[in-house]
């Protein structure tokens, strides 16, 4: 940490000590929390929808408790606004990468992954209903059979990635994977976040162990198990084709601390992005990607791919500012385990 001494401090938000939510009272009072968050930023830069994880003035909320609270009797149900049709298809499907398809909505990701011997499903958005009237409408729209659907990925253990599982499953039968930690994590009933919106969790199939390889023809898929999000939250690293050029992806599994101001766990986030951002480095990554649009800025970069004209930089392909988003995820959620620390 002898680095963060004398760094600058303009640049993010941070709220008076008397302002500050209920769990973190002295977040402004910690020189290493803000330090850490200042230079998370300034790593991930080149990725707004990251941003957020670095405000010390958020509160840290665990949707567990929030969501077992609302199901209490006493407890008074909160209006939800529905979001219009157009909101939740804002976002349509198109091909990223000449082996990457990106099919899901303005809200939640779904990546296809073509290979010489079938497709690689990453994730299945939230309801049945969204596989059928959204995945698979979406691939057969870019040329792609839902058919040839060989394995679904599930990157971790909350429903709006296995949501459309059952639908896919019963369509297609793929070979369905997710880390045994999620498995169990969704099998108890104090660790899982439920929501009456999700489909059902997927029936134990694959359990993908740390470091695993899944290969299907000329494509091989690398998972690494990166606790934080959810215990068991699965990130990928695979290549990504552009005409003659082959480039590498990471997929950071889980984004957000929706498990509450939990400093052990955040300290395991921080260095789940601090392995990845080793992993990556060694895999040549130069494509930083997320299971939600915003967060790694997609809707921006699909426009800005409509318009690539010849000879231009592809959009996704961000070179170290790949590896920075990881900095960011990594020195972020120290600061906000640092915040935490300061607060007792």
């Amino acid at each position: 940490m002898a680095g963060l001494i004398g760094l600058p401090l303009s640049g993010v938000a941070l709220a008076s000590a008397a302002s500050q939510p209920a769990d973190a009272p002295a977040a402004a009072m910690s020189p290493l929390a803000t330090q850490l968050a200042q230079r998370g930023l300034a790593a991930g830069e080149g990725y707004p929808g990251l941003h957020s994880l670095c405000s010390l003035e958020a509160p840290l909320v665990d949707a567990g408790k929030r969501h077992r609270h609302s199901e209490d009797e006493t407890a008074k149900p909160r209006p939800r606004s529905k979001p219009s049709a157009d909101k939740r298809k804002s976002l349509g499907p198109h091909r990223v990468f000449d082996n990457l398809y990106f099919v899901g909505n303005g809200q939640v990701s779904s990546w296809a992954l073509t290979t010489s011997e079938g497709i690689i499903l990453i994730d299945a958005m939230n309801t049945p209903n969204q596989a059928e009237t959204i995945i698979a409408p979406g691939m057969r729209e870019l040329g792609l059979d839902p058919a040839d659907i060989r394995y679904l990925v599930i990157t971790h253990g909350h429903g709006d990635h296995y949501g459309g599982q059952s639908w896919i499953v019963e369509q297609y039968a793929p070979e369905v994977i997710m880390t045994k930690i999620d498995w169990d994590m969704l099998d108890d009933p104090e660790q899982r976040i439920d929501n009456p919106r999700w489909g059902e969790p997927p029936e134990r199939d694959h359990q993908v162990i740390d470091d695993e390889r899944l290969t299907l023809g000329d494509t091989t898929l690398g998972m690494y198990i990166t606790p934080g999000h959810t215990p068991g939250t699965l990130s990928l690293v695979f290549p990504v084709k552009d005409g003659d050029e082959v480039h590498h992806a990471v997929l950071w599994g889980g984004t957000g601390f929706n498990f509450g101001p939990d400093e052990a766990r955040l300290r395991g986030y921080s260095a789940s992005a601090s392995r990845m951002h080793q992993i990556a480095q060694q895999a040549g990554v130069d494509v930083f990607l997320s299971n939600h649009p915003k967060r790694d800025g997609t809707p921006g970069r699909i426009a800005a791919l409509e318009t690539r004209k010849p000879g231009e930089a592809h959009p996704f392909v961000t070179g170290g500012q790949a590896l920075g988003a990881l900095d960011l995820l990594s020195d972020c959620t120290l600061a906000q385990a640092e915040r935490l620390r300061a607060a007792r």
